[in-house]
């Protein structure tokens, strides 16, 4: 007798996602939501609201990119969350887009050489940040 799918298995089915996995650690409400928009259907997208709370995330389930804010306030900034989060064997090559407001000369090669693989500065422009996760992507 072959299985017949339900119409709760098929919405659980398509809940699945085959799309890329990618955490954003980012403590600013407006920006999770425009993040989230502008990613929309390109990636799956987890948030973390604080480094503490991104970091254990990623040791819970692998993702295939993340993007870090560099200044989340109150505890672990995203330079030291994306050093802590390279410590896992897991993460070791995994890209982290550092997404910050920090645009002064230095700014970008300091987040480069300690964590991060790439940089966008803000305000995100949202053709730059779809262009950098398929370009991230390709390389998958």
């Amino acid at each position: 007798m072959t299985p017949t799918l339900t119409t709760e298995d098929r919405k659980e089915t398509q809940k699945k996602s085959v799309l890329p996995q990618t955490l954003l650690v980012e403590d600013e409400e407006i920006s999770r939501v425009i993040t989230r928009m502008f990613l929309k259907g390109i990636c799956d997208v987890d948030f973390a609201e604080n480094g503490e709370v991104g970091y254990e995330m990623a040791k819970k389930k692998k993702y295939d990119i993340i993007f870090m804010d560099i200044g989340l306030g109150r505890g672990m900034n995203g330079m030291q969350t994306s050093q802590k989060i390279k410590q896992l064997d897991q993460y070791k090559n995994t890209p982290i887009v550092a997404l910050t407001a920090y645009a002064m000369k230095g700014d970008r090669e300091e987040f480069l050489s300690n964590g991060c693989s790439h940089y966008i500065s803000r305000p995100v422009d949202k053709h730059k940040l779809i262009q950098l996760v398929q370009d991230i992507l390709s390389q998958l």
